[in-house]
């Protein structure tokens, strides 16, 4: 799908210039949930790239509920025996059966709406979901698998200097619409504990900050998407709120490059945050360079009820990157750049 952007093509070569151990993918499979989101888009591409490069590439099973939207997202590998699509709503068991080496659960609800819209289906896909990954991954022997989790599962700081290491553990009211997300990614880790205890599986929890890129869903809900949505159209950039939040974030493709990190360096049961953090800026400041991106500048509006209802109420959300450092990862680009690049890839999409 972005197979035209020279910009896009440039971000698949920095991961694929990345000091990550390749050859471990050699002859391999992995299968992935997600496949057609946000962050899947662009390990597929990284993947299917690097197969072009070597003589035995990597096998990729690429999960989803809709092969309509797979078609659309991967229209140039359909025909590539390296690609396989598999039909599955992970809420149900695995009926298929194929080997996988590398086993990578990306299916979530991300963005507000969602929440709201789709409560249940937000939590049980980070845990019923998540057993049915596991219980695949088991069945078939893989060699690792990975369970992508979230900033959400630190809750609100209790300081508002504190910065999350993976040790940290905020406030989270459980009981409220909103804790739907966070609670079924802290109890989608704890599973992962359990599956590694009982069955000795190897398991890696990547904890990802706000990611942003052109392979975003136009279903997407979050600020920053909709800030990006205004910025390509020409229109003026609509904060929601004040914009006092303070978040990490990531450009898509430097998320993917940690996530390979993760999965092929990291320690089994270990968790790494995947974030920016040469320099935090809050929702205003982000709306604010788009705005001028384009030229339309900010205006603020009133959320939709529905879509207020899936709103974090986290003030401050940035997350330490020292563990993951010490697996030779960091950024390579920083958030001002990165919105521009996607901006300027977006542009050029059909």
């Amino acid at each position: 799908m972005f197979a035209n952007s020279s910009l896009y093509q440039e971000d698949l070569d920095n991961i694929l210039s990345s000091k990550i151990p390749w050859q471990e993918f050699q002859g391999k499979s992995l299968l992935l949930t997600g496949a057609s989101g946000l962050i899947g888009t662009v390990l597929v591409d990284a993947l299917m790239k690097w197969n072009r490069q070597v003589e035995q590439g990597v096998t990729i099973y690429a999960v989803g509920r809709s092969e309509q939207r797979i078609k659309e997202r991967f229209v140039d590998y359909l025909d590539n025996p390296y690609f396989k699509f598999i039909a599955w709503d992970v809420n149900e068991p695995a009926t298929f059966a194929v080997h996988a080496d590398y086993v990578i659960h990306a299916a979530s609800n991300t963005h507000p709406k969602a929440y709201a819209t789709d409560p249940i289906g937000s939590i049980m896909t980070n845990l019923l979901g998540l057993r049915n990954v596991l219980d695949f991954a088991h069945q078939s022997q893989a060699k690792r698998v990975m369970f992508l989790s979230s900033v959400e599962i630190y809750g609100k700081a209790y300081r508002e200097e504190d910065v999350f290491t993976e040790d940290y553990c905020g406030y989270i009211d459980c009981n409220t619409l909103r804790a739907g997300y966070p609670e079924g990614k802290r109890a989608g880790e704890a599973l992962c504990q359990a599956y590694i205890e009982k069955y000795g599986m190897d398991i890696v929890i990547p904890r990802l900050s706000r990611v942003f890129g052109p392979t975003m869903k136009k279903s997407d809900s979050k600020a920053m998407s909709q800030f990006i949505r205004n910025a390509v159209k020409g229109e003026p950039i609509v904060l929601k709120s004040e914009g006092k939040q303070r978040f990490s974030y990531c450009y898509a493709a430097d998320a993917v490059r940690g996530l390979l990190v993760v999965l092929l360096k990291g320690k089994c049961g270990e968790a790494y945050n995947i974030a920016q953090m040469d320099k935090v800026l809050s929702l205003r400041d982000i709306a604010k360079a788009l705005g001028r991106l384009n030229g339309q500048g900010v205006k603020i509006e009133l959320p939709e009820s529905v879509e207020s209802k899936g709103f974090s109420t986290a003030v401050n959300a940035i997350l330490s990157t020292e563990k993951i450092k010490e697996l030779s990862w960091e950024t390579q680009m920083d958030i001002k750049s990165a919105l521009q690049r996607t901006v300027d890839v977006l542009k050029m999409m059909p």
